[in-house]
């Protein structure tokens, strides 16, 4: 038996086993009904995020607070140089917690603080680039204190809030504007710029201290109340509840 005619024998036996594998295969795919399958829960919030959860609840009765929420799930590209790149970058981000308006859209976005030893100045820059998309899309994006019992009450909460909240991007339909109203509108945002500044620079990530630090104004500073006599955290805290001992620039987070 020539070298020829072995390799063709093993050739064919090769094939056949092949063969045999993929039948038996196909067979079990067949006798799997899924009948015995078993499956188990897993935990989708801790307790600490539950009572998280429950707080910005009670901060904003009537809407929509959603857990574990990824950018890209929330978010669009609404104009970019490279769509690929900008749809990429809302992938590998997420947060924590976010309120949705009445619109069904994200107004705020949170993270629960956290304090990491290693890859600190890596998990920061993500952080900064994350505050920066959700800036562009109108969502304030603010840290959390990592226990409800060093949080303000959700009444009071919801009022500095709403000093901080961003305004939503204009509609294309609003964008197309003539040459007056163009010219009004930089005039417009130049005095209020100058004129209600918040002491506040967007380009940092907000914290409990600078929210809170934020008066009746829209400025970060003293406001009426503390000219009574009364605290910026306001006067309606429990006695046990504590104060906050947080930077305005907090740029921890996953």
């Amino acid at each position: 038996m020539d070298v020829v005619t072995i390799a063709l024998f093993a050739a064919a036996a090769l094939v056949v086993l092949a063969v045999c594998v993929w039948a038996v295969r196909r067979l079990r795919r067949r006798d799997s009904s899924g009948r015995d399958d078993r499956y188990a829960p897993e935990r989708l919030l801790t307790p600490e995020q539950a009572h998280m959860l429950d707080y910005l609840q009670d901060t904003f009765p009537g809407q929509i607070v959603l857990p574990n929420m990824a950018l890209s799930d929330m978010l669009s590209v609404r104009r970019a140089k490279d769509r690929d790149r900008a749809r990429d970058r809302l992938l590998h981000q997420k947060v924590d917690f976010v309120v949705c308006g009445m619109d069904g859209r994200p107004s705020f976005a949170f993270d629960v603080e956290q304090h990491h030893l290693s890859d600190a100045k890596a998990k920061a820059h993500k952080v900064k680039i994350k505050n920066r998309i959700l800036k562009t899309a109108g969502v304030r994006f603010v840290f959390l204190k990592n226990g409800i019992h060093r949080m303000p009450s959700p009444a009071e909460f919801r009022t500095q809030l709403n000093l901080a909240e961003l305004p939503k991007p204009k509609a294309r339909k609003e964008q197309r504007e003539n040459a007056l109203q163009q010219l009004e509108s930089q005039f417009s945002g130049f005095d209020q710029q100058h004129s209600t500044n918040t002491g506040f620079r967007e380009s940092e990530i907000m914290g409990m201290s600078g929210l809170m630090d934020l008066n009746r104004n829209g400025r970060r500073g003293f406001d009426d109340s503390r000219l009574n006599g009364n605290s910026g955290f306001g006067s309606s805290r429990q006695p046990g509840e504590s104060g906050f001992d947080g930077s305005s620039q907090d740029v921890r987070g996953r």
